[in-house]
């Protein structure tokens, strides 16, 4: 390789070159924030091709390079979230436009997918690849709204975490941009569930921020409830000897963009934290299914954190059990046997790199004679979510709160950003009976369950919190449905399941919703859970938002469901024009300000007695634009369509008039008509 330092006289040419206006342009799309070190590592790379001439062709490729993988196309980084609204709005008004000109579904779809593509997103994925749910979900600006986000956030966060921003001398864990964006972010949620005020069928009102605060979106049930299940799994863990591990399982070094010292990790590949928690869970998942064909059982928690640099970890505390198919019976050190298992898939990958058998997977056994199991991991828990103000990581290093303006940035809410901008499940649970039949069970009457028989009475009193008295006990809850290892078929207490018609806010879909429990034990009898019907309350200072509507079809003007007598499809073949529907001049007017107030227009066209039908066959050009415009007014069309009469009247204007309609910034309806065409300024 050749040498990197470069004499004062190249050096001065390579810093012409990336300050020239051919390089400019390279770098137009970078983010302010970026091109400070995009040019210093172009340099970099420039200083190691000078001796033959070519660094100006280097440094190029090695900006487009970064653009293309870290900017997406279409889109700007540096807007800040009310821009991301704006683009949004801009984004499903062209999908509205550009739907008109759609002759079939195909080429519908299409124009949907090349639309999507140009702000580097993907069509929406719907059940049946139904083209109707497609269309309301990209005429929507609240569905581009949190596809940009996510694209703009991810992009911008693994551009950070490419040039060397996030890391431990600098912004651990996640970027300042990604915390305060989270920050703002939970403060609009916020202020949104307050404002929402929900009724229930009994006529109770609440606030949704008021009902949150009674589930796990509130932190601390959501850590008590952690911790709730941790000790179950323990209890069982000592009940039944199992022997307990506590696991740290970490990325191979391709997948961290930073090293401990805050210098770039020359082997970065250029992974994201999300493509490496895919890894993680891969691995994993393949170590669980050796384990499974060992005839070695194993249940616990999963907690996945990030490292300085934003790469995930995992520590997970788990048990492990020799069950009756246990294949090797001569190995009585059951942990043993899992933890070889386990370095087989850790070390899978890159193992011949240097401490891959160190830092891969690293293992503790636990000791009931010192203590807790759950004290391993309840640090992790509590750092996760909000329990701790400081980091202390195993390297020594203390990660503190810190300030950005007048925003606290503390160590959870670094790691909560991070979890939140790459979409990472924080906590998971390994084995056991399903949390999901333990929180219906809480929603089962006492009433019910009289005449229940044993392992329904036991599941549901395991459940059951009174304030003072008793506690909820998720050992119990286990051993009622068939302990720590049962398989879901011999669940003894599962969710009654009903197929119900739900309406969304793109379709009606079918979804299958619990309305209850069953037991194995009584076959055919549900226990009804008490499950509560909210409805919005529209307060007396609130407005009214209306979407816009926008037809799904060339057939179907209007957003309402078609009915019986309505044969709305998905072509976009041109109808015949149905018959007009008669209306007094009173019930029209009603009519026509109804649908003004949202928006739209009503299809069958109303006509009103005495008036000629749509369109009237005499209209000149100026009072077809006049109409035209008057839609347009009303963000709704004419139907048939309207394609307006060419303008061959002759025009004069000023030089500045004639001027302005040549580059375009004046129409040619707005010029005056020449009485006389030998004279003046025509156009």
């Amino acid at each position: 390789m050749q040498s990197r330092t470069v004499d004062a006289k190249t050096l001065r040419r390579h810093r012409a070159f990336v300050e020239s206006r051919q390089f400019a342009g390279e770098l137009a799309r970078i983010p302010l924030k970026w091109r400070g070190r995009v040019v210093s590592q172009a340099l970099e790379l420039m200083s190691v091709w000078h001796w033959n001439k070519i660094f100006e062709p280097v440094a190029v490729q090695f900006v487009r390079e970064f653009a293309e993988q870290y900017v997406p196309a279409g889109v700007d980084l540096s807007q800040d979230d009310v821009d991301i609204c704006a683009t949004a709005e801009k984004a499903a008004e062209n999908v509205k436009k550009v739907l008109w000109k759609a002759i079939s579904d195909t080429h519908a779809r299409d124009l949907i997918e090349q639309e999507c593509s140009d702000y580097g997103i993907d069509m929406p994925e719907v059940d049946d690849n139904d083209l109707r749910a497609i269309i309301a979900r990209v005429v929507d600006p609240r569905w581009w709204r949190r596809q940009l986000r996510k694209v703009v956030g991810r992009a911008f966060e693994g551009g950070n975490i490419r040039l060397g921003y996030v890391h431990y001398h600098g912004e651990p864990y996640a970027s300042n941009d990604a915390v305060l964006s989270r920050l703002a972010q939970n403060r609009r949620n916020a202020a949104a569930l307050e404002a929402t005020i929900v009724r229930n069928e009994a006529g109770q009102e609440f606030s949704i921020a008021e009902l949150a605060e009674k589930t796990t979106a509130n932190k601390t049930i959501r850590r008590g409830e952690l911790m709730l299940r941790i000790n179950g799994f323990e209890t069982i863990a000592k009940e039944c000897n199992d022997q307990g591990l506590f696991l740290t399982w970490s990325c191979p070094s391709r997948f961290h963009a930073t090293l401990h010292t805050g210098k770039p990790n020359p082997k970065y590949d250029g992974s994201d934290p999300r493509t490496a928690n895919k890894y993680l869970g891969k691995m994993t998942a393949l170590a669980r299914s050796a384990l499974a064909r060992r005839g070695i059982g194993l249940y616990g928690f999963r907690i996945a954190e990030p490292h300085h640099d934003g790469c995930p970890h995992w520590h997970m505390l788990v048990f492990v059990r020799a069950l009756p198919d246990y294949t090797t019976p001569h190995v009585k050190d059951v942990a043993s046997r899992a933890i070889r298992v386990m370095k087989r898939y850790a070390w899978r990958v890159d193992r011949g790199e240097p401490g891959a058998f160190k830092r891969r997977l690293d293992v503790k056994r636990i000791d009931w004679a010192k203590g807790s199991a759950a004290g391993y991991i309840a640090k992790y828990v509590a750092k996760n979510i909000d329990g701790v103000a400081d980091h202390k990581t195993k390297e020594g290093y203390l990660i503190t709160t810190d300030m950005a303006g007048d925003r606290e940035l503390t160590p959870s809410a670094r790691v909560e950003a991070w979890a939140a901008r790459w979409g990472i499940r924080q906590f998971q649970q390994w084995g056991g009976a399903p949390v999901s039949v333990w929180r219906e069970l809480r929603r089962v009457p006492a009433d019910m369950v009289k005449q229940a028989p044993p392992a329904m009475a036991a599941a549901w009193d395991a459940v059951q919190k009174v304030e003072g008295e008793k506690r909820a006990c998720w050992a119990r809850y286990l051993r009622a449905q068939g302990g720590a290892l049962v398989k879901r078929d011999d669940l003894m207490v599962t969710l009654a399941k009903e197929t119900k018609t739900v309406s969304g806010r793109y379709e009606e879909c079918e979804r299958v919703m619990p309305y209850g429990v069953q037991c194995r034990q009584m076959v055919g009898v549900v226990f009804k859970s008490v499950r509560h019907t909210w409805t919005p309350v529209q307060r007396h200072d609130a407005r009214v938002s209306v979407g816009l509507g926008f037809p799904w079809t060339r057939v179907n003007n209007c957003t309402q469901p078609a009915g019986p007598d309505f044969p709305a499809d998905l072509s976009f073949e041109p109808k015949a024009t149905p018959a007009s529907v008669m209306f007094q001049p009173d019930q029209a007017a009603q009519i026509d300000h109804a649908w003004l107030a949202l928006g739209a227009c009503p299809w069958p066209r109303p006509v009103v007695d005495g008036r000629p039908a749509w369109p009237a066959p005499a209209m000149t050009a100026d009072e077809q634009r006049q109409a035209l415009a008057s839609w347009d007014a009303i963000k709704a069309c004419p139907w048939p369509r309207m394609v307006p009469v060419p303008d061959k009247s002759p025009r004069h204007g000023t030089p500045r008039q004639v001027a302005d309609w040549r580059v375009g910034r004046l129409d040619v309806s707005e010029l005056p008509i020449d009485p006389n065409q030998t004279k003046g300024n025509a156009p």
